[in-house]
């Protein structure tokens, strides 16, 4: 269920830049809306990629054509856990096939100490925050470049501690 609104549909009382989600449908639509709007760069942040989000057909085909709608836009993805993804088939998976001078994808070693939310950032100004993996809770911003930009640091402070898991890699050849 999403609270809140922008040219997706959403609706809001109290604050249009910070949209409520409280279901995995609301997460769908904020991601896809983020990709719609996105123009160079989405980075994701995730647990293991929970199939019930980015198994979907409508979210992969939006990662898919952000990332060739220009030849400048890339996607990033850090994953803690890939053992999910390779335990069944994964619709972002056979993208990365496809895509892999545009998405690239890497896992994040043990020992390094990360919160237990996730989050994705598109741009400079939209972000995506999932508050607890456990539960489909989380915030949409779609304008709030001083919240974007302190998740995009975390994700920065990340990206070179992780690795191109060999596993994977061996599927995305």
């Amino acid at each position: 269920m999403i609270e809140s609104g922008h040219e997706t549909g959403f609706t809001t009382a109290e604050d249009p830049e910070r949209i409520a989600l409280q279901d995995a449908e609301a997460f769908a639509l904020a991601l896809i809306d983020l990709c719609r709007n996105s123009r160079r760069e989405v980075c994701l942040f995730s647990n293991h990629l929970e199939r019930e989000l980015y198994h979907r057909e409508d979210v992969v085909e939006a990662l898919s054509a952000f990332a060739r709608r220009s030849p400048y836009a890339r996607v990033r993805i850090l994953i803690r856990d890939s053992d999910p993804m390779l335990q069944r088939h994964h619709r972002l998976l056979a993208l990365l096939q496809r895509l892999p001078s545009r998405i690239e994808l890497k896992k994040l070693q043990p020992t390094v100490d990360t919160p237990d939310t996730e989050f994705v950032v598109g741009d400079d100004a939209r972000s995506l925050l999932r508050e607890d993996r456990e539960q489909w809770l989380g915030v949409y911003c779609p304008a709030d470049r001083v919240r974007c930009q302190r998740l995009r640091e975390a994700f920065e402070q990340d990206w070179p501690l992780a690795v191109r898991d060999a596993s994977l890699r061996q599927l995305v050849v």
